[in-house]
């Protein structure tokens, strides 16, 4: 019969269809506004200083509206879950303004864009997704269900700069839960290879009947104690006891308008060296004796999670047009190929119809660190060679002494892409979409077997 009962212990109880509803319209409204919000800053990429700092100011405007809003919303709120969402907006909010400021302090003093030029560094879009974070509960609370009854929401905050996304709240996560999986897909645009990717995680302290239960014993041995002591000493230790409540009830009503607090967990930092196509383990830092604070939740020191990284080059052209070509033992010249520059290789057609057609390329040409890029000679001086090694020379003919000025910054600038981008330029990676269902992203790591030996691997 213990047995029957400690097993209907651990089920956990089912959530308001009307709360799970409305959590995951949130979820899809959240996914949407990231979405649109990545597209609208990869748009923005060379944009002139003076429609940046004009956009920037409009977004601390709304940012701080919304600061306003959500701090008059938690005031009246009283629902315990959509206290627990405005608390979190509130803090995302804050941050967002903060950082708008410091983008908008570096463009008015000439650093946060730079002029325009011919071969400019390529940039990227970076995703992070399958954010799980193994919990540390002892033994005997998650197995005996016994012990530590303590109740958490959970949430994460990722960061590059002026864009700050945040997954979804998690609750209540109490001793039941071996780990906290965020099903949400962040997406950052416009990163450059040198980027890093702040991830801070918080969290709440819905209940702890542990306290409520200790509190209610020392109650029960005074209220024993009290039979044996004389009724005046009972009287002063039992107004000093409301009294104590008192002050307790005034100081809960005093604080309960500023809203719920949540503590930071942890943070991590995430480089283009932590990339890859798989879901990998990542430390998280953690300030010394955090982890066995009451109001946070054990942890391990570390996260799972799947960082891609693609670079724009690889799937948007950078210079297509209509250039001669001649290869190695050639002696006349290929006119009117159209040739475009891609994913570290210059594909040629024979013509502007089989590009505009989808043709396969009649010819590649890789375009890498250890190519050779040289002014070539010619009768106007508008011929330039590329020549990889096992590999013939290609000479190519443009049209104006400029176009061959373009063609070489470009070239350069994207054969030093390849050594800036590293393994995101080596390995093609799928960078998921905000507005991607759980369902129908990639489920790289989340069956049980890659999950344990993902753990295995965690240092403890």
């Amino acid at each position: 019969m213990n047995t029957i009962r400690r097993g209907l212990k651990r089920k956990e109880p089912g959530q308001d269809p009307e709360a799970e509803e409305y959590q995951a319209g949130l979820n899809q409204f959240q996914a949407a506004v990231r979405k649109r919000e990545s597209i609208r800053l990869k748009l923005q990429i060379n944009s002139a200083p003076g429609v940046m700092e004009k956009e920037l100011r409009s977004k601390i405007d709304i940012e701080e509206s919304v600061c306003k809003g959500t701090a008059k919303f938690i005031t009246a709120c009283k629902n315990e879950g959509n206290l627990l969402e405005a608390t979190k907006n509130l803090l995302l909010s804050n941050l967002r303004v903060d950082m708008l400021k410091f983008e908008l302090n570096k463009i008015r003093r000439g650093r946060g864009s730079p002029v325009v030029k011919q071969g400019n560094p390529s940039y990227a879009a970076v995703s992070l997704s399958d954010i799980r974070i193994p919990l540390l509960w002892r033994p005997r609370d998650h197995m005996q269900d016994t012990g530590d009854s303590r109740r958490f929401a959970i949430f994460c905050i990722a960061r590059v700069g002026a864009q700050i996304y945040d997954t979804g709240l998690v609750h209540p996560v109490d001793r039941h839960s071996t780990d906290v999986a965020f099903p949400d897909v962040l997406l950052f645009s416009k990163m450059p290879p040198y980027f890093e990717l702040k991830l801070e995680m918080y969290s709440f302290l819905l209940s702890d009947n542990s306290m409520v239960s200790t509190q209610a014993k020392i109650a029960s041995r005074f209220s024993k104690a009290n039979k044996s002591i004389s009724k005046a000493v009972g009287k002063r230790i039992a107004m000093a006891m409301r009294e104590a409540n008192s002050e307790k009830e005034d100081v809960e009503k005093a604080s309960k308008h500023k809203g719920p607090k949540f503590d930071l967990l942890g943070t991590a930092t995430l480089r283009l060296d932590d990339s890859g196509e798989d879901v990998r383990s990542h430390e998280l830092y953690m300030e010394e004796g955090e982890n066995d604070h009451p109001r946070m939740p054990p942890l391990f020191g570390q996260f799972c999670a799947r960082l891609a990284v693609m670079p724009y080059c690889r799937e948007e052209p950078v210079l297509v047009g209509g250039l001669g070509v001649r290869g190695e033992g050639m002696e006349d010249w290929q006119e009117d190929c159209w040739v475009r520059l891609m994913d570290w290789k210059l594909s040629l057609w024979s013509g502007v119809e089989q590009y505009e057609q989808a043709r396969s390329p009649s010819k590649t040409v890789r375009v890498e660190q250890e190519t050779i890029i040289k002014d070539g000679e010619g009768d106007e001086g508008n011929v330039f060679t590329v020549e990889n090694y096992g590999e013939g020379k290609v000479s190519f003919l443009c049209p104006t002494k400029e176009s061959k000025v373009m063609w070489l910054a470009h070239l350069y600038q994207h054969a030093c892409d390849q050594r800036r981008w590293r393994q995101a330029a080596q390995h093609k990676m799928e960078v998921l979409s905000p507005d991607m269902k759980p369902g129908l992203a990639r489920s790289v790591g989340r069956t049980r077997s890659k999950l344990v030996l993902m753990y295995n691997e965690t240092k403890i």
